[in-house]
């Protein structure tokens, strides 16, 4: 059985507390508790255990998420499918990025696809890394291109390529002057040498951020001088008026402002990196129009993948 509301029963278990999703459906919490109750007596079955907070499901509550979720993907899978059939009517494509990466491969990729795919309407979604992945979670977007995240128990990923972080200095930095490097071969340096200095970071919640800290750890560095942002793009235009250090895919670097003023350099041994992956919910059907973005997402960076 499949009831008027699946999504109540859905944000429940996502939330993993009656209250919390009460207030992310804008519903009273006795209405969704009363809902519940009702759906238990219905199936004949506990769908959560009560005793744990937060609350976890039981295995019927499991097996009937699994059902839900089967028949959200058949549902889409028809309206994909329908919608082919009537060549009036154009895809909509839920796209996920981050804003850094939205900004370096967007203009690359999108007016190709368009080209190729003129009867899909495209709507982007740009937001850092942990954003994203609520979408995701909550059906809004189709997928998401962002760097691989550390909790995978709710999306599935297909990796393009295991990319690497570079540190971006300016080149008037006293330690970065040192060194002789390019943007096409940048060369490995000590990251230690660089402790005293001020790093522009990503916010602790965003995947890179997480990894650029692990390498501090990892090298026993006190790096007590930082400023938080949730914008690469604000993070590097700090490095072109030599305000400091940041960290930078790789992929995007050749569009970075003030590119001239930069210097950058690969770090740890083995080079640091980081996989960035086609993100989306376990359950979700790719469409016909997904699956063409995604296989020219790979084309795209299919010469790093080379380097990698």
């Amino acid at each position: 059985m499949v009831p008027k509301n699946p999504e109540y029963f859905l944000t429940i278990a996502a939330e993993r507390s009656v209250s919390k999703a009460a207030e992310r459906l804008y519903l009273s919490q006795p209405y969704l508790s009363q809902y519940l109750a009702r759906l238990e007596k219905e199936l004949g079955a506990r769908l959560f255990d009560r005793s744990h907070t937060p609350l976890l499901l039981t295995p019927a509550g499991e097996l009937y998420r699994s059902y839900l979720e089967s028949v959200s993907l058949l549902g889409r899978r028809l309206d994909s499918q329908l919608s082919e059939l009537q060549e009036h009517k154009g895809n909509t494509l839920h796209i996920g990025v981050a804003i850094w990466r939205g900004s370096v491969l967007l203009p690359d990729i999108l007016p190709r696809y368009t080209a190729d795919h003129p009867e899909v309407r495209i709507v982007l979604h740009e937001h850092p890394s942990n954003e994203l992945l609520e979408l995701i979670q909550n059906d809004v977007i189709d997928f998401a291109v962002l760097h691989t995240p550390d909790d995978t128990r709710e999306i599935t990923y297909e990796t393009i390529f295991h990319e690497r972080l570079l540190l971006a200095a300016h080149r008037g930095n006293p330690v970065a002057a040192q060194f002789e490097t390019s943007v096409e071969d940048p060369r490995p340096v000590d990251i230690r040498l660089f402790e005293r200095e001020r790093f522009i970071l990503l916010q602790s919640s965003q995947i890179i951020a997480r990894v650029v800290e692990n390498l501090f750890q990892r090298h026993g560095m006190n790096v007590s001088h930082t400023i938080r942002t949730t914008s690469s793009t604000t993070a590097v235009n700090l490095v072109g008026e030599n305000f400091g250090l940041t960290f930078l895919p790789e992929a995007g670097i050749r569009r970075a402002a003030g590119l001239s003023q930069l210097k950058f350099f690969t770090v740890d041994s083995p080079t640091l990196t980081i996989p960035l992956s086609i993100v989306y919910k376990k359950s979700a059907f790719i469409s016909p129009a997904a699956r063409a973005f995604i296989d020219l997402t790979y084309e795209h960076y299919s010469c790093y993948r080379k380097k990698s």
